[in-house]
């Protein structure tokens, strides 16, 4: 046990195909959850949904592929994709808005051994991230139709020529608005389902490929 940004956080192994990824996580994360104030208050708190072990981004971290030299995780939560893909040689960088998040990576980096990690406290839907990069990860970041244009945006601004976006969609809110955003950008996209069970339940994550045709 650890207190990480006032989080009590306990040392979890999450298994990455024959790996195990060393990740730290909100012990008890449960109680950080006020039901009733979500449930009954006309501007309610918003819970840590970055503490929270997506699906989309155990689906994302299983798919990461090899190769890729520099890659930008956006609104990374715990960051597990970004430590899979830290862990095969890659230099990240951790987007978050919350950095209580980022310290979570942070102390995660650490406990695999990793160096080439950064970590930016910023809203990924703005220009904050100037540089571009080879490959893009998002897991369940389609949580606010509002933000879709911004979002596409951002995509495209921070591929590098060749490169290629991949986004774990869970399908928790209609995001069909998002899909059509890439294409006003330029960008284009293609999904795979993969089935999985979350609290004994079938979900289906799509994992969508983004690339920009004109570079």
């Amino acid at each position: 046990m650890a207190t990480i940004a006032g989080y009590l956080a306990v040392l979890s192994h999450v298994p990455v195909g024959a790996d195990r990824v060393a990740l730290w996580r909100v012990a008890d994360l449960e109680r950080h959850i006020d039901r009733a104030a979500l449930l009954g208050a006309e501007n309610p708190p918003e819970p840590p949904y970055w503490a929270h072990l997506w699906s989309g981004a155990a689906v994302l971290a299983e798919a990461m592929p090899e190769g890729a030299r520099t890659v930008l995780e956006l609104g990374c939560g715990l960051g597990l994709p970004g430590l899979v893909a830290a862990r095969r040689g890659a230099r990240v960088t951790f987007v978050d808005r919350a950095p209580a998040a980022l310290a979570f990576v942070r102390e995660s980096a650490v406990a695999n051994g990793l160096v080439a990690v950064y970590l930016l406290a910023a809203d990924c839907t703005t220009p904050a991230v100037a540089a571009q990069f080879d490959l893009i990860l998002a897991a369940e970041l389609l949580y606010d139709r509002r933000a879709f244009g911004d979002l596409a945006r951002a995509v495209g601004r921070s591929l590098a020529p060749g490169g290629r976006a991949l986004f774990a969609d869970a399908g928790r809110i209609d995001t069909r608005a998002f899909y059509d955003a890439l294409g006003v950008n330029g960008l284009t996209w293609r999904a795979t389902g993969h089935a999985v069970r979350e609290e004994n339940l079938p979900l289906t994550v799509h994992l969508v490929e983004i690339t920009h045709p004109q570079r």
